[in-house]
């Protein structure tokens, strides 16, 4: 069972309420037609699919969830999304803080995670020897805060609070270590 296959089959109404019923207990054709709400026309038939899927399991008399298949397609979703990761962010430091040019988290508690961070953030979009009015260097950040989790007001102040913006006389820089 992939997650694809899973999410297919989770999509249909009767098969979600039929899954879900046994996810709750439910384990004989009456206990999933009560808690479920189905009639027997609309049960009977999704869980068949449901079984032929691998999401349950025919015992006599009962069904159960395949908890195996569940936790392979929870292993494969989680190796596709730690792939789909490092393919966007070949950095590890980065990963999960920015993704597709965006801060999405910035370390609170990790000092070298936020320093990486905001370094990478600092180089990216600024250059050496360069000075900014404040405009700018906002208008700079503004693209790492599209649907993140920090504005480029507050990202600004992050990288002046930080020692990687020097700012003076209402200029800015990169601050030499």
């Amino acid at each position: 069972m992939t997650p694809d296959q899973l999410a297919i089959q989770l999509a249909d109404p009767d098969l979600r309420r039929v899954f879900s019923a046994v996810a709750l207990g439910a384990s004989t054709s009456s206990e999933i037609l009560t808690v479920s709400g189905l009639g027997a026309p609309q049960a009977a038939p999704a869980i068949g699919r449901l079984v032929r899927g691998g999401l349950l399991v025919q015992g006599r008399g009962s069904v159960t969830l395949d908890a195996a298949a569940l936790a392979a397609a929870g292993e494969t979703a989680a190796r596709r999304v730690a792939d789909e990761a490092a393919h966007d962010q070949p950095d590890p430091r980065l990963r999960g803080h920015i993704r597709g040019g965006v801060l999405v988290d910035l370390p609170e508690r990790d000092d070298d995670a936020r320093r990486a961070v905001l370094g990478h953030i600092t180089e990216s979009a600024f250059a050496t020897g360069d000075e900014y009015d404040e405009r700018t260097v906002t208008d700079r950040l503004q693209p790492w805060c599209e649907g993140g989790t920090l504005d480029a007001v507050s990202l600004r102040r992050a990288l002046v609070d930080d020692g990687l913006l020097a700012r003076g006389s209402g200029r800015y820089r990169i601050a030499h270590a």
